[in-house]
């Protein structure tokens, strides 16, 4: 009987071990389902919001898995997850042949190699993809390839759009023909292009880490700069004219544009970009249509436009001051006869030493003008009695006089000269002018070479 009851305690301790064990197996096993669960949702939550386009691809060129990312990366638009549906997301499009032509273009690079391709996709847009592979080892921790591997697939569309866009913009940024000039907030320089370098003859090494105003001339004071620096402060940018200095010392006039460039952050001013052009071509062309509106083209000497502009000026200043101003119109006598008799040519050569004559006989303070085929007007400013004016036109009559050579001939050219006087005989400029004509011409009545002042009783 006690052999019975000790058989049937160790038989109940026995059971009751097993079953403890039973139960903290299940439990064990429950903990690690439960945990490959947790870790197969962290996969999978990886895998699927992952940027890239992943697949599992077979040893025998077959996709086991991929996410929607995938997809998607090919033009279609993904239905709510990714996974092993076989059915194609766009009608008559199925994409899964062009993802395995990525892996085969990705497996035939070294493992984690990238390598670009671009595709068009269903959507009819074209992109530009990396593509890489990764060996897939067996489940036994063994190191072994399983034959299977990875595929990822990015999108660097963007990346090669805005390398595209860079390598433009330096190609343009050295080809371009206006010099610029990039600074820091400090104005020191930190890059130039070959435009600088033709434009100012610094090279680029020589202008690296120097101060913008290493093309500051003399011409502008600082209050030009300052006006500068006030209306980058205020607008960010600046254009105008600005004459800069060159390596050799020469200076040029430019045409400049001052940008200010700032962090898009914090708003703060970081860089200076100065774009500018030798315009000195184009100033010398305005200085010869300039000359050319306000001069005679034949002898050099203002035209009437000039002495319009001069006149009623050399008036008021005049007026102001209580002196006097003295118009004298001179005109050549007989100067039909000498270009039908010589030429034109020989009348021109008449003419330029005329003025030639006309300009040594007067002040740097008086004006001439050249107004029409053999006729000139001498203004003479503050002068103070009507002797001033007869003396002036005295010695321009007598440097007439003298012989002019032309080729073979030698030729005597006398002048007739008429003269009126502000205020007395008229207080604008085309009384003035008229009232000297009507005197030349009354010297021409009387018989020519001679100079006469004009009279109102004689000139009613």
């Amino acid at each position: 009987m006690s052999a019975l009851l000790v058989l049937a305690i160790v038989a109940t301790v026995v059971a009751l071990v097993l079953l403890a064990l039973t139960f903290r197996t299940r439990r064990q096993i429950e903990e690690a389902k439960r945990s490959i669960e947790e870790r197969e949702r962290r996969y999978r939550s990886l895998f699927e919001s992952s940027f890239s386009g992943i697949a599992l691809v077979s040893e025998a060129g077959h996709l086991v898995e991929w996410n929607a990312r995938l997809p998607a990366l090919l033009g279609l638009t993904p239905p709510g997850g990714g996974g092993n549906n076989d059915e194609p997301l766009v009608r008559g499009w199925n994409w899964q042949p062009q993802a395995l032509e990525l892996a085969g273009l990705a497996r035939h690079h070294p493992p984690g190699e990238a390598h670009e391709t671009s595709l068009i996709g269903a959507d009819g847009e074209r992109r530009t993809l990396a593509l890489r592979h990764w060996p897939m080892a067996l489940a036994d921790d063994s190191g072994t390839d399983s034959g299977s591997y990875w595929l990822l697939v990015n999108d660097v569309t963007q990346r090669e759009e805005t390398r595209t866009l860079l390598r433009l913009a330096r190609q343009t940024y050295q080809s371009i023909s206006e010099a610029i000039l990039i600074t820091d907030v400090t104005t020191r320089i930190i890059d130039v292009n070959p435009a600088f370098e033709c434009i100012t003859g610094f090279s680029r090494d020589e202008a690296l880490g120097m101060r913008a105003s290493l093309l500051r001339s003399d011409h502008h004071d600082q209050v030009f700069f300052d006006a500068i620096w006030k209306q980058l402060a205020d607008t960010g940018c600046w254009r105008g004219e600005i004459w800069n200095r060159c390596r050799d010392g020469r200076v040029l006039p430019c045409w400049m544009h001052i940008d200010a460039i700032r962090d898009p952050s914090s708003n703060n001013v970081t860089h200076y970009v100065g774009v500018f052009s030798d315009i000195s071509e184009r100033k010398l062309i305005e200085e010869r249509i300039s000359f050319l509106a306000h001069h005679d083209s034949l002898t050099g000497l203002a035209n009437r436009f000039s002495l319009e502009a001069v006149l009623p000026q050399s008036i008021a200043l005049a007026r102001r001051q209580g002196s006097k101003v003295a118009v004298l119109f001179v005109d050549l006598d007989r100067f039909k006869e000498v270009n039908d008799t010589f030429g034109h040519a020989t009348g021109d050569e008449v003419l330029i030493e005329t003025g030639r004559r006309l300009s040594r006989a007067i002040r740097d303070s008086d004006f001439l003008a050249r107004i029409g085929g053999d006729e000139f007007v001498v203004l003479l400013n503050e002068i103070n009695s009507v002797d001033d004016a007869a003396l002036v036109a005295s010695t321009i009559r007598e440097a007439l006089h003298g012989p002019i050579h032309t080729g073979s001939s030698s030729l005597v050219v006398t002048p007739s000269i008429g003269i009126s006087l502000f205020p007395e005989d008229g207080e604008e400029a085309d009384s003035l002018l008229a009232h000297a004509d009507a005197a030349m011409y009354r010297v021409k009545t009387d018989g020519r070479d001679n100079l006469r002042f004009y009279s109102a009783r004689e000139n009613p």
